[in-house]
């Protein structure tokens, strides 16, 4: 009975051999087609694994180990390792070791050790070490680069993801960019975007030209407009910067829970009298106002921005450090544009409302310097036909109440 057994079992082993030898994948030199079946290993083409593929129109096989031609289309029911080239379009059931090129699409398992470059996508099911596409790119994992005219898309970027549009990923360890929109939940580098950035938690730099939005940011967020985050540790600047606690903010707007908000006003040597918002962090904060010229009719609309610093402060007085511009205009002939450094001791008469007053240096410029009674210490003026300017010793007063939110 046992040998009868190990008769059986001996027989079943001999069959699922043969099987497998049949099914295996035989080498060839050489493969030479116009189309499938049309070629020189026929309807057998994907049995076999070819060191060299050039085919007219479309070509079939089992897996490729040095260079693959086709004038439009290749599919490899294997590996690929040296270099499949079509006019349109590649497929790839396994991997691709070594350089996938297709007019318009490449497709593959996993390129993991490869280049995929296509005219509009690249799809690749796995992995990928470089992608670029005029369109569109999509993988899980990216170790390298991946390039699009309009959007990639991947699980984890390890590298550079960059796209004319979009670029999304999961996760991006080194430098997210676009053209309009880079969105990653994990960001440990840089996100860089034409329009926004969106991410979860950056720890790194987030850059975009209109908007930035974040939980936690360590590092830098930088936008043209506003800057939007719950905790920074690091820097905020942009236009508008909001965030529940940040340790540096530079814009006029900061809206931050734990900083500090004055409303004030304030009148200069000049007598450019201005109401301001001064917001932002304990210690830097940014300044814009709205104003006029009381004595002068043709400087009736004024604007003024700026950034400040708190050198000094306890309970009865304060210390601050401010750099301001000022532009007067009448938005016809008449223009006087002031830049000032002062320093502003305050006396806090109480908790809300600062009393302050002090000296500054400023630079001022105008296309009429008979406009203007400057009344300030002047240190350097020049005159020539077309405008006047000045550097004058000045003092600037005012009081701001402060408020919490």
């Amino acid at each position: 009975m046992k040998t009868l057994q190990l008769k059986l079992a001996l027989l079943s082993f001999l069959f699922f051999t043969f099987i497998s030898i049949s099914y295996a994948q035989e080498k060839s030199p050489a493969h030479v087609g116009v189309f499938y079946p049309i070629s020189t290993h026929g309807t057998e083409a994907a049995d076999y694994t070819n060191n060299f593929s050039l085919h007219v129109l479309t070509g079939l096989s089992g897996g490729e180990t040095g260079a693959a031609i086709y004038g439009l289309a290749g599919m490899v029911k294997g590996d690929v390792r040296g270099a499949q080239i079509s006019g349109l379009w590649n497929n790839v059931s396994g991997n691709v070791i070594g350089l996938q090129v297709a007019g318009i699409l490449n497709q593959s398992s996993d390129a993991t050790q490869a280049a995929q470059i296509a005219g509009i996508s690249n799809i690749n099911l796995g992995n990928s070490a470089f992608q670029a596409s005029g369109i569109f790119n999509t993988a899980k994992l990216v170790d390298g680069a991946q390039l699009a005219g309009i959007s990639n898309i991947a699980e984890k970027i390890d590298g550079i993801q960059g796209s004319g549009i979009s670029s999304i990923s999961k996760s991006v360890t080194g430098l997210q960019v676009s053209g309009i929109a880079s969105i990653s939940p994990e960001i440990d580098g840089a996100q860089i975007s034409g329009i926004a950035s969106l991410a979860k938690n950056v720890s790194g730099i987030q850059i975009s030209g209109i908007s930035n939005v974040a939980a936690n940011v360590e590092g830098i967020q930088i936008a043209g407009l506003v800057n939007r985050a719950k905790k920074v540790k690091g820097m905020q600047i942009g236009l508008i910067n909001i965030a529940d606690s940040s340790d540096y903010t530079i814009g006029l707007i900061n809206i931050v829970k734990n900083g500090e908000h004055r409303i004030g006003v304030s009148m200069d040597e000049n007598f450019n009298s201005f109401l301001t918002f001064r917001s932002g962090g304990k210690r830097i904060y940014g300044i814009f106002g709205l104003g006029t010229n009381f004595e002068i009719k043709d400087l009736k609309y004024g604007f003024e921005a700026g950034l400040g610093l708190n050198l000094v402060e306890s309970k009865h007085f304060r210390l601050d450090l401010e750099g301001v511009s000022k532009y007067l205009t009448d938005f016809k002939d008449n223009d006087f544009a002031k830049f000032s450094f002062q320093l502003l001791p305050a006396l806090n008469i109480s908790q809300s409302i600062h009393l302050f007053a002090g000296p500054s240096i400023s630079y001022v410029y105008s296309e009429d310097w008979n406009m203007m009674d400057h009344s300030g210490l002047t240190i350097w003026d020049k005159t020539n036909r077309e405008n006047q300017q000045a550097v004058l010793l000045g003092f600037t007063v005012g009081l701001n109440v402060r408020f919490y939110q």
